[in-house]
């Protein structure tokens, strides 16, 4: 009896995983992105306008996310300065870069929470309400540029990482999502763990495309040690084949693409020769792979200021180099096969003989 049960679950998993894999809509041939940040920039010790222009001259994204952080663009409570964000995305309309901009108070990078100091003084109540009222003062000030793809709404709402940063409300991210919607037609992107996240709880409250991070290699504090994420790129098609049976989401990207270190302690005191044996640049090209058989359709790289980083501080390009070459890839010559003559009723046959007479007996082709 319980070796029959234990078939039958087994059984059922194995459909399982196969029928929502098979509902996902995976990607062939994935487009590939970068985050940029002006605090981490600045953090680093760089003139973020000066990082920012070297990056779109020389590496040439096609698409961005950035994000609006509420501590930048309301320091004083009512007054909103959006200097450096119009720039960002003044540069966006004039190379036709398709840029997602982060609102919200959870945010990409730590302390993950992001608020003004004025914000710890509120009661609750006023938190939330100022809170809404920068999300709509955000949209109302951007959504004059063409530039601005889509609005992601908080980051990872639901998952509690950072210090003193807790998931956001439920009634405040659906507040949140409608206050957007009424604001501007664009798409709303949600987002989730893709290592520990189930993606449906967050998508349920209305995500037109769904964002995944995706890490590979990070340190554990507690274990005091660093650790592999052993996820088949297959949980990630799974989970984006449950989104499109149960809420008809067909679009997943990957928001967060692991290509800089994951620090013990931080950039400045963990050594030049330490940092690249986390990451340099076979590994980015192993993950670029594995994020190709997830088959996100979109996938933005997470570190282009650490690249810029080695690149200037110790005379290393080699992540910035590599990442040019995966971001912009070079076209190739290679042979046509040449094809064999047929034999029929005994006389040879060109079967090329039918070809127009300037088929080149090359292609043109690319290495991602």
């Amino acid at each position: 009896m319980i070796r029959k049960f234990f078939f039958s679950l087994t059984l059922f998993l194995v459909l399982a995983v196969g029928f929502f894999d098979w509902q996902f809509k995976q990607s062939p041939d994935p487009n590939w992105g970068l985050n940029f940040s002006i605090t981490h920039a600045q953090y680093l010790g760089f003139d973020w306008k000066k990082m920012f222009q070297e990056m779109l001259d020389d590496l040439k994204p096609k698409r961005l996310r950035i994000m609006a952080l509420w501590e930048t663009i309301e320091q004083e409570q009512g007054k909103f300065i959006f200097d450096d964000l119009d720039y960002i995305l003044r540069q966006g309309v004039e190379r036709d870069i398709k840029i997602i901009v982060s609102i919200g108070h959870k945010q990409p990078g730590w302390p993950e929470c992001h608020h003004p100091d004025w914000y710890n003084k509120l009661t609750t109540y006023q938190q939330d309400e100022a809170q809404l009222a920068m999300v709509r003062q955000t949209v109302l000030h951007l959504k004059k540029f063409n530039s601005v793809s889509a609005w992601q709404v908080e980051n990872e709402p639901f998952f509690v990482f950072g210090p003193d940063c807790p998931a956001i409300s439920k009634d405040l991210l659906a507040r949140e999502i409608a206050l957007v919607r009424s604001l501007d037609p664009r798409p709303i992107i949600l987002t989730d763990s893709g290592e520990k996240g189930w993606w449906l709880p967050t998508a349920r409250f209305g995500a037109d495309v769904f964002g995944s991070t995706m890490y590979r290699k990070i340190y554990h504090a507690k274990r005091q040690k660093y650790v592999q994420y052993f996820v088949p790129p297959i949980w990630y098609r799974i989970k984006g084949g449950m989104l499109r049976y149960f809420f008809d989401i067909d679009r997943v990207i990957g928001v967060e693409l692991q290509a800089e270190p994951w620090y013990e302690s931080d950039v400045f005191s963990t050594p030049w020769e330490k940092q690249k044996a986390l990451m340099n640049g076979a590994i980015l090209n192993e993950y670029v792979d594995y994020a190709s058989r997830a088959g996100l359709a979109e996938n933005y790289f997470w570190g282009v200021e650490w690249w810029y980083y080695g690149k200037e501080k110790f005379n290393d390009p080699e992540m910035w180099e590599t990442a040019k070459e995966i971001l912009n890839p070079k076209p190739f010559l290679f042979f046509r096969q040449p094809e064999v003559p047929q034999r029929i009723s005994g006389i040879m046959r060109d079967s090329s003989a039918t070809m127009p007479q300037n088929d080149s007996a090359f292609h043109l082709g690319f290495r991602y």
